[in-house]
């Protein structure tokens, strides 16, 4: 027997300066990635923003006694009495020579009739004029006879190839909006009143069960034994705010769920005081009361992101025309809009996700917790897997030929939302699947155990002890899945998705008759940066942004839903 005091401890120098040196690289990796996508997200945003008109007049030499440099804007800035549409076009001229710097300013007022044309003229002693007329859709130009480079560039007005209203004026977002509180600024309601109460309502109970008060408790507490009117109540309540809306359908929708979740809330904070009290205790002791409360934290989370939800429709109004009122329009550049695409987008992905989600987790469940492992299912899971690698190009040629086209296979739908939304639900199964496989192994197998233990069948097992601790890996691959598809043009272009359409598609066109052709925001992307004007490249970048913001939240929603089950695994 070797005496263990006398053994030589290990030197750990070397495992510990390995574990600092793999953290250290972990760290610079992540910030490394970081700056990537910073450098991404600012090369995307930064062509939104426009400049206005900028340039630069050549010098002049002995063969060439005179430099020049065109200008156009399309749009008047005045009406016909003389009247500024917006402030006038400022353009400065600057250059530097043996006398210095110089800057001189020239105000152009853009007027409705065409052809009239003033050049301005440039020399040592100034420009020649300092106020112009021109008209609308024409060419004028700027001449130097200076020996040294001119710099133009506009500070005020409407940029080139503006509207009429003159937006978007230099150094601007090319997206405008406006927030109105309760009031729009003609002094109209944003809400009617029964979708305000409801939100006030949610908003108050979500108060109460987050941080209970025991005066308003002593409230709840009187309506003992009138849980089923509550109910009741809450029914009413939601079906009159939505009976009586005034066609605003999203705030009067979320109106009523209102309503309705807070009946929910108010009858579990109320059949939690019972459970209280019939335990002996008393109101203050609130930190019992929270465990009384039956999925207090479930509720309190849907009820959270309801109310974040409705209060961007009920006591505001963001009013951004880029998104919601402004269709595509092929002259105009900054007057188009995503609407179409915008709501194409959402309801491709609704579509996708009602048909992918269930699916998948169910195809997970039967394959880790039912399937025998066989050749069968080994090929099923080799299928699965390949899947998940093939080009996007390759489903929608699928959905080509079983959704779109009628002949052989064909479901006959033709090119619709409802087509393209069961096309990119099927590329996101083998995403979901695989990872909803991955989450389920992840499961220790003595939860199995433990729960056939003690006479559990097969499905409770998995419906409440295998599920819920898998549900966070499930919501990972969810996102995963949901953020490639939300991006994918080349599956919709097969399926038959136009770069242009003037009216808010229907999802369930292929089925009533009605209007089929639709657009996404990737597909007016794609059509808009193939224009050669830089405006629309803009626009293109505007419409990058908004599908990336759609994006997030989406994805910020999944993230929520993982965080409450990791939580739930937790507690």
């Amino acid at each position: 027997m070797k005496d263990i005091d006398k053994l030589q401890k290990r030197n750990r120098k070397l495992r510990d300066l390995t574990e600092r040196a793999g953290s250290t690289g972990l760290a610079i990796t992540g910030l490394i990635g970081l700056l990537f996508l910073g450098v991404l997200v600012w090369q995307i945003a930064e062509p939104t923003f426009i400049k206005g008109e900028q340039g630069e007049i050549t010098p002049a030499s002995e063969s060439i006694p005179e430099s020049d440099y065109r200008f156009k804007w399309d749009f008047p800035t005045v009406d016909e009495n003389g009247e500024p549409f917006t402030d006038p076009v400022v353009l400065r001229f600057g250059w530097d020579d043996e006398n210095g710097s110089h800057s001189h300013d020239v105000e152009i007022n853009v007027i409705e009739t065409r052809q009239v044309k003033t050049d301005i003229y440039i020399d040592s002693t100034g420009v020649d004029q300092t106020e112009i007329d021109v008209g609308r859709k024409t060419n004028f130009n700027a001449y130097s006879s200076l020996t040294v480079p001119v710099s133009v560039e506009q500070i005020s007005g409407p940029v080139p190839n503006a509207d009429e209203t003159g937006y978007p004026a230099v150094n601007t977002f090319v997206i405008t909006g406006d927030v109105h509180v309760l009031w729009d600024d003609e002094n109209k309601q944003v809400f009617q009143p029964m979708e305000l109460l409801g939100w006030i309502t949610l908003l108050i109970l979500v108060v109460v069960l987050t941080w209970p008060n025991v005066a308003v408790l002593n409230i709840i507490q009187k309506l003992k034994g009138r849980r089923t009117l509550i109910k009741l109540a809450s029914y009413v309540l939601a079906g009159t705010t939505f009976a009586i809306s005034d066609g605003m359908f999203v705030a009067a929708a979320l109106g009523s769920i209102c309503w309705l979740v807070s009946g929910v809330i108010l009858y579990k904070i109320a059949e939690g005081i019972e459970r209280l009290v019939s335990l002996g205790r008393e109101l203050s002791e609130t930190s019992r009361l929270k465990h009384s409360i039956s999925a207090r934290d479930g509720v309190l989370m849907w009820s959270r992101m309801l109310l974040f939800t409705s209060t961007l429709f009920i006591p505001l109004l963001i009013d951004i025309p880029f998104l919601t009122e402004r269709y595509q329009d092929i002259f105009i550049p900054y007057a188009s809009g995503i609407r179409a695409a915008f709501y194409g987008t959402i309801w491709v992905m609704l579509i996708a996700m009602l048909v992918s989600i269930p699916v998948s987790v169910g195809a997970a469940i039967y394959l880790e917790e039912y399937a025998k492992p066989n050749r069968t299912t080994k090929l099923i899971q080799a299928l699965v897997t390949n899947l998940a690698g093939v080009p996007s190009i390759v489903f929608g040629m699928f959905g080509l030929a079983i959704f779109v086209k009628q002949d052989g296979f064909g479901w006959g739908l033709g090119p619709s939302v409802l087509a393209a939304g069961l096309t990119m639900g099927v590329m996101a199964m083998p995403i979901i699947v695989l990872a909803g496989q991955e989450a389920l192994r992840s499961v220790p197998r003595t939860l199995r155990e433990s729960a056939y233990g003690i006479g559990c069948t097969r499905w409770q097992v998995t419906k409440d002890h295998v599920l819920p601790s898998a549900m966070p890996g499930i919501m990972t691959g969810t996102i995963l899945a949901m953020s490639r598809i939300m991006g994918e043009a080349a599956p919709l272009v097969v399926v038959g998705a136009t770069a242009m359409i003037l009216f808010d598609p229907e999802p369930l066109a292929a089925l009533n008759g009605g209007n089929v052709n639709f657009t996404v925001i990737p597909i007016q992307i794609y059509f808009w940066t193939a224009e050669p004007d830089h405006a629309w490249h803009s626009m293109a970048a505007a419409a990058s942004i908004a599908l990336i913001c759609l994006l997030v939240a989406m994805n910020s929603i999944a993230i929520v839903l993982r965080q409450h089950f990791r939580k739930r695994l937790k507690s």
